[in-house]
């Protein structure tokens, strides 16, 4: 019997202040939803760094039956290959591109590529370095109930045209469960046990896709944030840049996953070490649910990496998600489709432009 597959961190979130659930392009099947945010000022009062060192992940169901693998090389991919090239502080092109992006960008210095069945964990030693900051620990609040206190997941800023995208997982922003989105939601980029060198960047509005909404549907298991700008002005993207995404790309990749674990590992997964696993797409997985398989590496990151972006080269293709009890050095993570698309474009403030017939049609 196929079970659903355990999550990395809780599926868990709470309402927001101001919780009034908006859906942006009405009728489309991958349709996001969002909320908007609590005060700014509120939020970054509230996350102190004893709070930060404090918050938690929740513990993981005990699931050990894995889905069906197809084949990684060969498992579909549908629509047009898209992508948003990746950009520094001094920004950059914006508009989704059709076509595949290069992937010489940041990579992983001096590591060759791994074998199909193995990998390579590394330390981000200075988070904070140019190469690396756009990768961050997100913090968010489950306000009542059971699940009620602080947790922890990881995230990517994004070159976006309003310069303000973070990409997580979807159950950091949104508790199928409860039915509510994330409170106190914050990204901290280049977090370390030192603190946060870049500030701290409440969101405004948070969404996921309509399929992790809806259904809890793990293959839409996709999150993003519209952040605010910090007391001088800037965005996020004018202090740390942007990492690319891309959308409908080839899956045979060489990933580097970025996140913060905080279980399993009490030497090294202290929830305050970034780490990235080095790996070769190791196959795919067909969980409950109809839409696209997900991805498969190989990488023994734990609880809190939720949410870390899977980069080949400066390019975004994946999130982690989740993995198997039975499986305690393997993840996997959404591959990036139609509804990741139409969840970048809401969160990025791409509006559908009116053609000569009146219609809307999709603005690249």
């Amino acid at each position: 019997m196929t079970q659903a597959p355990r999550t990395i961190l809780a599926l868990a979130a709470a309402l927001l202040a101001l919780a009034t659930s908006l859906l942006f392009a009405p009728g489309a099947v991958a349709s996001p939803t969002v909320a908007t945010g609590d005060s700014p000022a509120a939020v970054r009062d509230y996350w102190t760094m004893s709070r930060m060192l404090a918050a938690t992940d929740a513990q993981e169901p005990s699931s050990d039956v894995t889905g069906a693998r197809p084949d990684p090389t060969t498992a579909p991919s549908s629509g047009e290959a898209t992508y948003v090239p990746a950009a520094g502080p001094e920004g950059g092109p914006t508009a989704l591109r059709s076509g595949t992006p290069g992937t010489g960008g940041v990579a992983a210095s001096g590591t060759a590529a791994p074998a199909r069945r193995a990998f390579t964990r590394q330390e981000i030693t200075d988070p904070s370095a140019a190469q690396v900051r756009m990768h961050g620990k997100v913090f968010f609040t489950i306000p009542s109930g059971p699940e009620a206190g602080d947790y922890v997941c990881s995230g990517t800023a994004l070159n976006s045209r309003n310069r303000s995208v973070v990409w997580t997982a979807g159950h950091c922003v949104f508790d199928t469960d409860g039915r509510v989105f994330a409170t106190n939601w914050v990204f901290v980029p280049g977090f370390s046990a030192k603190g946060a060198p870049f500030g701290e960047w409440p969101a405004r509005r948070l969404g996921t896709t309509k399929g992790w909404k809806r259904s809890a549907n793990i293959r839409y298991d996709l999150g993003a944030a519209v952040v605010t700008r910090d007391s001088s002005g800037r965005r996020l993207g004018d202090v740390v840049g942007g990492r690319g995404i891309a959308f409908n790309q080839p899956r045979d990749q060489r990933y580097l996953a970025y996140g913060y674990p905080a279980e399993g590992n009490p030497i090294e997964f202290t929830g305050t070490r970034e780490y990235r696993c080095v790996s070769l797409m190791t196959g795919s997985d067909s969980p409950l649910g109809s839409g696209p398989a997900t991805l498969g590496i190989d990488c023994d990151m734990s609880g809190g990496a939720s949410g870390g972006g899977w980069m080949a080269g400066s390019t975004l293709l994946s999130v982690t998600s989740y993995g198997y009890v039975n499986e305690p050095n393997r993840l996997y993570g959404p591959y990036l489709s139609r509804g990741a698309k139409a969840l970048y474009r809401a969160a990025a403030g791409i509006k559908k432009k009116k053609t000569k017939s009146g219609k809307s049609g999709k603005r690249r």
